[in-house]
């Protein structure tokens, strides 16, 4: 990761450098291991605001998991003061951030646990089965062609109609067990808090950013409730200002991560779809030139009617790359909105904890900090496409296909 080091210094370097590195953060270390064993007892009877014991559950596992990636963000912000900008042979700012960043994208992960991403995957899992399902009727109708109608020891015309009807059942049954689902799906993220009909729910499961939208829900929804754990911990701590303190400090690193989340998923959009979009649109377009020229050329009836139809197809193809695109623009656009709400409220947390006098009143800015995140949900919902036919739905479709890979 860190690819300025000499690579002849680094086993001179790296023991001296270790045990300074291991002292400071067993130091660093000492005092946020106690605040968090104090949170992990107060947690268990402060954490009140869950409907089931799952969810409970689901919250206990976050916390645990979530805790030690916050101290260690907050062990290298301290380290941040005293490093140079940039180094040949030690750490400096950049090393530095690289592994923030790290453990930030491991934090991210964390934050992304749900009953909603687990349905996710069910729902992706048996879309890979239709898939192979379909894959296996194109083989059986293949095998078909050289079938003998009647055999004793080879399969049979008629046993590989039986074989393709039995995968249709199978897709048909995956099928309605992905309706079921989805509307399971549908409701867990309406409880997260991402507001969305059954139309934009089928739009975010065939847009190539809509795993990343649906991950971002679940994190804002998380961190929404790990924010307000930390509240109720600083409503016990009373007047103890320092410890109430730590705890905003880890309300910072909360925004600290929605803020790395935000701008890697503008970067994701503007440095790899936008650019793979356009690429699409250039191929199809030298594509459709060549078509255009074979059917200038062509005489015969039946070739000029398969390049006519492979123009068409082109057509489609541009019309919906570009329609990707505008979907593509709108969501970075309402990320953007999101990332800029989220660098205000970081200013502010920053400013206030370096300035604050009672513990009351970084409990009052706890609190107000639930609208914030629900304005981020909000924000989150993607706008509907209108597709003028099925053709181009089924386009869409292929063209995340294409994104992905």
């Amino acid at each position: 990761m860190k690819i300025y080091e000499i690579m002849l210094l680094v086993p001179l370097l790296h023991s001296g450098f270790v045990h300074a590195q291991e002292n400071w953060w067993d130091k660093s270390k000492e005092t946020a291991r106690d605040i968090w064993n104090q949170s992990r007892q107060v947690a268990g009877s402060a954490i009140n605001f869950f409907d089931t014991e799952e969810q409970n559950e689901q919250f206990s596992k976050i916390w645990d998991e979530l805790r030690p990636k916050l101290d260690k963000v907050s062990a290298l912000e301290e380290e941040r003061k005293d490093l140079p900008e940039s180094s040949l042979i030690r750490r400096d700012k950049q090393s530095n951030q690289e592994d923030i960043n790290e453990i930030l994208d491991e934090a991210i992960d964390i934050l992304g646990i749900s009953n909603a991403r687990q349905i996710r995957q069910e729902i992706d899992s048996l879309e890979k089965q239709i898939q192979q399902a379909r894959e296996r009727i194109t083989g059986y109708h293949q095998e078909q062609v050289s079938a003998p109608i009647k055999s004793n020891w080879k399969a049979t015309v008629d046993d590989y109609a039986k074989k393709v009807d039995g995968e249709k059942q199978l897709i048909e049954k995956y099928q309605q067990e992905i309706e079921q689902k989805k509307q399971r799906f549908l409701t867990e993220l309406n409880q997260l808090g991402l507001q969305v009909s059954r139309e934009q729910l089928d739009l975010l499961l065939t847009s190539v950013v809509g795993n990343d939208i649906i991950q971002n829900t679940i994190v804002y929804s998380n961190v929404r409730l790990v924010s307000q754990q930390l509240m109720e911990l600083t409503t016990k701590t009373g007047e103890d200002l320092n410890i109430s303190k730590r705890y905003y400090g880890m309300y910072t690193v909360l925004l600290k991560i929605l803020l790395h989340m935000q701008n890697s998923f503008i970067t994701e959009i503007d440095q790899v779809y936008l650019p793979r979009i356009a690429q699409i649109k250039n191929e199809t377009v030298k594509l459709m030139a060549n078509s255009r020229n074979l059917l200038d050329q062509e005489a015969d009836d039946n070739r000029r009617k398969h390049l006519k139809a492979n123009i068409e197809a082109q057509e489609l193809t541009l019309k919906t790359a570009d329609l990707y695109g505008q979907h593509l623009g709108e969501q970075r656009r309402k990320m953007i909105v999101a990332r800029d709400k989220t660098q205000i409220d970081l200013r502010v947390a920053m400013n206030t904890y370096d300035t604050v006098k009672l513990s009351g009143e970084l409990v009052n800015l706890l609190r107000s900090s639930a609208k914030s995140f629900d304005e981020l949900l909000n924000i989150q919902a993607p706008d509907l496409l209108v597709f003028q036919n099925l053709q181009m739905k089924e386009e869409f479709s292929a063209l995340t296909t294409k994104l992905r890979n």
